[in-house]
């Protein structure tokens, strides 16, 4: 098989494994607010966040309109304080420190490290804010590789627009069908990289498969396998 030009990754839950990172979260904020609360230990702070970051993803009736809103929220008022805390208090620390609380995923700097050994570009291209996607991959132990980072801030647009996807490639001087992509979410990576004319690859295990879509053309249980698809 030719390998591919490029590989585009999703981050979260892709290159980031997100409940590690919120379990390195949690360390940092019992280490900030552990004297006001009242018991818990980290271990109660991450089960809390990860309630409310929900895999990174609002539920359709949720109150918030951010994933920081709804943790904020969730701090304030899920764990029992001993002294008064502001909920602004608590969502200015999550900006602060959330995406420098990186963990990257197992197999990642493996994967990452085989396409730039064989001469292919890598890049991400991740919803969210441009300040957070680009400490996230500051964080990550394989940075270096990591030629481009589009956010849908960056772009204008988000996944799961072909756009995007689109956009990235442009910016690194491929063409979509000469791009693999590789991320968690089947609408938002799988269908939105595939109908921008590249070759998307589910890694499954995050996000089950609607049962009213095709089956993925591609995928893998985790990062070790990528190389196997390659050659």
């Amino acid at each position: 098989m030719m390998l591919p030009r490029a590989v585009f990754f999703d981050l979260d839950n892709t290159l980031v494994h997100r409940e590690a990172s919120i379990d390195l979260y949690a360390r940092r904020f019992w280490r900030d607010f552990g004297d006001a609360i009242d018991g818990g230990g980290e271990a109660h702070v991450a089960a809390v966040v990860k309630r409310c970051d929900n895999g990174g993803y609002l539920p359709t009736d949720s109150p918030f309109t951010s994933i920081k809103q709804a943790v904020s929220h969730g701090l304030k008022t899920q764990i029992v304080w001993r002294q008064a805390v502001e909920q602004d208090a608590l969502l200015d620390h999550w900006e602060r420190h959330n995406a420098v609380c990186t963990a990257a995923m197992p197999g990642a700097a493996e994967a990452v490290g085989f396409l730039s050994a064989n001469g292919v570009r890598v890049g991400v291209i991740s919803n969210g804010s441009h300040r957070t996607r680009l400490e996230k991959v500051a964080r990550l132990p394989f940075a270096a590789a990591i030629e481009l980072t589009v956010s849908s801030e960056s772009a204008g647009v988000k996944k799961p627009d072909a756009a995007i996807f689109r956009v990235a490639a442009e910016a690194l001087g491929v063409a979509p069908e000469d791009c693999w992509y590789i991320g968690d979410h089947p609408l938002n990576d799988v269908i939105g990289a595939a109908r921008a004319g590249m070759a998307p690859v589910w890694l499954s295990g995050f996000h089950p498969w609607p049962a009213e879509m095709p089956p993925p053309s591609s995928q893998i249980s985790m990062l070790a396998q990528l190389a196997e698809r390659l050659v």
